[in-house]
């Protein structure tokens, strides 16, 4: 009799750990799986920046005459605008070898282009706009990034060099 209860105790031990090893393992495949369940939570490597010189250098006129953007309208501003032209410096490759695939891939992607200029101009405010000189350097700054992130979909290395803004005026009605 002694022999029987202690096999069945034997038995329910292994029963209970078979058990817990088989929820700790659904614990973990569906706690930490590899691949994130949305895909914009997904972190990308950095873009690859290198030195171009001056002849691989390809200038871009997204807005050639002076465009007319409306800005984020406050109390003291309800209805401010900026006008302003916005020019891309992009790589065009080693030796310029891949400047016909690159500028193709920026006149393909030229309308959320210009969509992140309006995004851009439209969270600004006339304050924020009338800053002091880094202003348009600010601006620059953050449309590069705003660029490079809407090419890089297709490329890993960072294409847009440089973002440049000819005019810069702001007003309010």
């Amino acid at each position: 009799m002694q022999g029987k209860s202690l096999y069945t105790i034997l038995l329910s031990i292994i029963a209970v750990m078979a058990l817990a090893l088989a929820v700790m393992i659904v614990f973990l495949f569906t706690a930490f799986r590899s691949t994130p369940a949305d895909p914009s939570q997904e972190t990308k490597p950095p873009l690859k920046e290198r030195a171009v010189p001056i002849d691989e250098q390809v200038e871009f006129t997204l807005y050639s005459t002076g465009e007319i953007f409306s800005i984020k309208s406050t109390e003291e501003h309800p209805n401010s605008f900026i006008k302003t032209s916005v020019s891309i410096i992009y790589d065009g490759g080693k030796k310029n070898r891949k400047l016909e695939e690159r500028k193709e891939l920026i006149e393909k992607n030229v309308t959320k282009l210009k969509n992140a200029t309006v995004k851009y101009f439209m969270s600004q405010g006339l304050e924020d706009l009338q800053k002091g000189n880094q202003t348009i350097e600010l601006s620059e700054a953050a449309l590069k990034n705003a660029y490079n992130e809407i090419v890089s979909v297709e490329s890993e290395d960072m294409i847009i060099i440089d973002v440049i803004i000819m005019e810069w005026i702001v007003q309010e009605l």
